[in-house]
């Protein structure tokens, strides 16, 4: 079968042409007799060439945001009007569009912007996708070169502490440990994880099990072990706290390590991800304070914070904003943010202290982020679980791949 043929029509009358698209109608009022007498030239050529550059001319005289749309190499939908980022179907926020305009017409240079969507365009929740620019634009914050965008978090002053790499190994180990412990007790044995306590070798710090009626008996002391808790309550507690001390990068002795403001359980340290499963976070945008990690802009650092308070200014990933709240406030949930500064809220201004970490020090966690999602959806899985309240994921696997192993491409 031929291809099917683009048929054309047009008429002028004065300065206003009347253009048929195959069926399609559009009425063009030109600003002069000039811009008619060109547009109509071309119709006049393209009813008898109706090749794709002819008719993109005429899509591109007859709207300006589609002409737009095709001078930056974006897509458009003629019958939607949404713009696309090309070679894809993920449509660009209208406010992300208008700014990308202007840009465009002042010169300025949109790698920033062109990274944001690169990003936010992977995020699974579309809320998200069309409300977070939006949302960026009427509060301080600032977008950077690689697309993700800053944001803070105050913290406690008092819960500050140094932490080895011995500390985070048994930290990380507990968490490890707990898990599958939780998951062999309740499908393999068939009982309940309450019944057993979790306790660590103090000569191998290696961790064991126990039931808790057996454990009562012992002498700890004696035996030269450490009951760590009760099976149940610890993996309670990692439900409820966003993370335990995080894995330290390799050159790095020791940290500082902060807290939150509301549970004084989290461990934050500069230069190191922090992280809450996607699936436990709330993405009800309607829902002030939920489950989820919580930043926010300079507006709401100097409402909340204190005279002298410690601020962590942190990078976030555009595709790991969970909500964004549909009640006027700065602040907004995510499943993880990066903290690589320390500042001080002094005089109502938020000021950096020290600095050791930088954007470049991000990009390598999230390189290692992508090839994790690219490897889940090459095993036929989605690349994000389902944060609570979610909407579902409905665009095919081949475009979340596409996404995402472009994404990998522009941080190498």
């Amino acid at each position: 079968m031929s291809e099917q043929k683009t048929v054309i029509t047009s008429f002028k009358i004065g300065n206003t042409l009347k253009i048929s698209v195959n069926g399609k109608l559009y009425t063009k009022a030109c600003k002069d007799a000039k811009e008619a007498d060109e547009l109509f030239r071309l119709c006049i050529v393209s009813m008898e060439n109706p090749t794709p550059e002819n008719i993109k001319l005429i899509r591109m005289s007859l709207n300006e945001k589609t002409r737009f749309a095709y001078l930056l190499g974006f897509e458009i939908d003629n019958d939607t009007q949404e713009v696309f980022l090309e070679g894809f179907n993920t449509p660009v926020p209208q406010k992300l569009v208008d700014i990308f305009k202007e840009y465009h017409e002042n010169k300025y240079p949109m790698t920033a912007l062109k990274n944001f969507w690169s990003l936010l365009m992977s995020n699974p929740d579309k809320r998200v996708r069309t409300s977070l620019f939006d949302f960026i634009a009427v509060h301080d914050f600032s977008i950077t070169t690689n697309g993700y965008f800053i944001a803070y978090k105050y913290v406690a002053n008092n819960e500050k502490k140094k932490v080895t790499k011995k500390q985070v190994a048994i930290s990380t180990q507990l968490k490890d440990f707990v898990t599958k412990q939780v998951l062999h007790v309740t499908k393999d044995w068939k009982t309940a994880p309450k019944k057993y306590v979790v306790y660590k070798d103090l000569k191998t710090d290696v961790l064991f099990l126990t039931k808790e009626t057996t454990a009562a008996t012992w002498d700890e002391k004696a035996r030269d072990i450490q009951i760590m808790g009760n099976l149940e309550k610890l993996n309670k507690s990692l439900i409820t706290e966003p993370i335990a001390i995080p894995v330290l990068a390799p050159d790095v002795t020791d940290e500082i390590v902060f807290t939150d403001r509301y549970s004084y359980k989290m461990h934050i340290q500069l230069g190191v991800p922090v992280l809450q499963k996607r699936g436990e976070c709330d993405s009800d945008p309607g829902n002030e304070c939920s489950k989820g990690l919580h930043v926010g802009s300079t507006r709401y650092v100097q409402s909340n914070a204190s005279e002298g308070d410690t601020i962590l200014v942190c990078l976030v990933n555009p595709a790991n904003v969970v909500s964004v709240p549909s009640y006027d406030k700065s602040k907004i949930r995510v499943c993880e943010y990066f903290p690589f500064a320390v500042a001080k809220f002094t005089n109502k201004k938020i000021d950096i202290i020290e600095q050791k970490y930088y954007e470049s020090d991000y990009k390598n966690f999230e390189v290692t982020e992508l090839n994790e999602s690219i490897a889940k959806i090459k095993a036929e899985e989605l690349p994000y679980e389902a944060a609570i309240n979610a909407e579902p994921e409905t665009r095919p696997m081949s475009e979340l791949l596409k996404q995402l192993e472009t994404r990998l491409v522009i941080l190498k």
